[in-house]
């Protein structure tokens, strides 16, 4: 394992370079967001950067003019997206491919040429965990072990996400470079400061974020909220295929006057930075984008210790085991779907007078990740000059 690299590094000169980056589409969600803000923020001397977006859905995130933007159809679909993409990938002949998400990773493998293009994907969950136990997630599982030991590099956004990498799907462990996403942390500050509609609701306010999946756990939020003596209020932001489950458990449990879905928000940053406490309730993980945001602004926080990021984000060490709340450097961890303990971890997290205290070491622990020397780091990966 001592193979793995954690890299920041330095942009390389060079000739003009045509770049092509692919994600299944910008709508909501951390890895839309995180890839908008790359491509928003490379350098544009000697690159001619294309975006390419596999899907027609809803755009919650835009990028600049310079940036070629190129809108597939293909619905969803492996075939129609190969076909798609490889007439594209044809008419480009891009020197270098970076993609998000497993199947804008599969496609841009399949599709690249190699010898010519240099194909670098990025895993942004923790695969093992993320993908479901049925047949779309066998599947799933089994074209990531086909196809990224042929990638030329994998960017794993945390050293879990790595270590499945290596331990269960066969990518060589030379060939898997960590980086932390980009956090543009004046960006995010600068939000939470923005003037909105007044935040008021029955206190404590505990925030959650994120698509309302069944890997991000809501329900078992809702559970444990409902434990707290029929005090404060709950706000989850995010949309997503299980919101009428979640209103309806909201309804069953007599709740609906404190716990909200308030879907997704375009700026959620005022919101959190106004809460009591942020809570990450998720079964599975690749880098928390949420989590950080939340400490950049200097909520106080607590997370579920899914196999890839929080412990890493919280502790600074990879996952470990964990069998109730456990206090970090940085916030509290909690072992994931577990109602009883992460009832616990926010009666502990909410008590009076201990916010300062919270607030100031979340502020501490986001103080690790930034912006610059991420962005120089995927572009030295796209170059090559990581390679052993």
């Amino acid at each position: 394992m001592s193979q793995i690299r954690l890299f920041f590094g330095k942009r390389q000169n060079g000739s003009m370079r045509k770049a092509v980056f692919i994600i299944n589409s910008l709508a909501g969600g951390g890895a839309e967001r995180i890839m908008a803000r790359l491509a928003t923020h490379s350098p544009r001397e000697n690159n001619e950067l294309h975006l390419v977006l596999l899907d027609r859905d809803p755009e919650a995130y835009s990028v600049p003019d310079w940036v070629i933007l190129h809108r597939l159809d293909t619905g969803g679909s492996l075939l129609q997206g190969y076909f798609a993409l490889r007439r594209l990938m044809g008419q480009l002949q891009p020197d270098y491919v970076l993609s998000f998400l497993t199947r804008a990773n599969i496609l841009a493998i399949a599709t690249r040429n190699a010898g010519k293009t240099r194909c670098v994907v990025s895993e942004r969950v923790h695969t093992t965990s993320h993908h479901t136990h049925d047949l779309a997630g066998f599947v799933a599982r089994a074209l990531t072990r086909l196809f990224y030991p042929r990638a030329d590099a994998v960017i794993a956004v945390s050293d879990g996400i790595a270590r499945d990498l290596i331990d269960n799907y066969r990518v060589p462990a030379d060939r898997i470079v960590v980086i932390p996403n980009p956090i543009d942390v004046a960006e995010v500050r600068a939000r939470a400061a923005e003037s909105g509609e007044a935040i008021s609701f029955p206190r404590p306010l505990v925030v959650a974020m994120g698509r309302l999946v069944p890997n991000k756990n809501f329900g078992m939020l809702i559970d444990a909220f409902a434990r707290q003596d029929g005090l404060g209020t709950l706000l989850i932001l995010g949309e997503g295929p299980l919101r009428e489950e979640l209103q309806a458990q909201i309804d069953r449990a007599g709740l609906s006057d404190r716990v909200q879905l308030q879907g997704f928000q375009a700026n959620p940053f005022a919101t959190i930075a106004a809460a009591d406490c942020y809570v990450l309730p998720s079964n599975g993980e690749g880098f928390p984008n949420g989590l950080i945001e939340a400490m950049i602004i200097g909520t106080p926080v607590v997370s579920t210790n899914c196999h890839s990021g929080p412990a890493e984000i919280l502790d600074d060490r990879p996952y470990f085991t964990i069998t109730e709340p456990t206090e970090c450097k940085y916030g509290l961890l909690v072992p994931t779907n577990d109602v009883e303990a992460m009832a616990r971890a926010l009666a502990t997290a909410l008590e009076p007078g201990q916010r300062q205290q919270r607030s100031e070491r979340a502020i501490a622990g986001a103080a690790r990740y930034g912006l610059e020397a991420t962005i120089a780091a995927y572009w030295d990966v796209l170059r090559g000059a990581t390679r052993s």
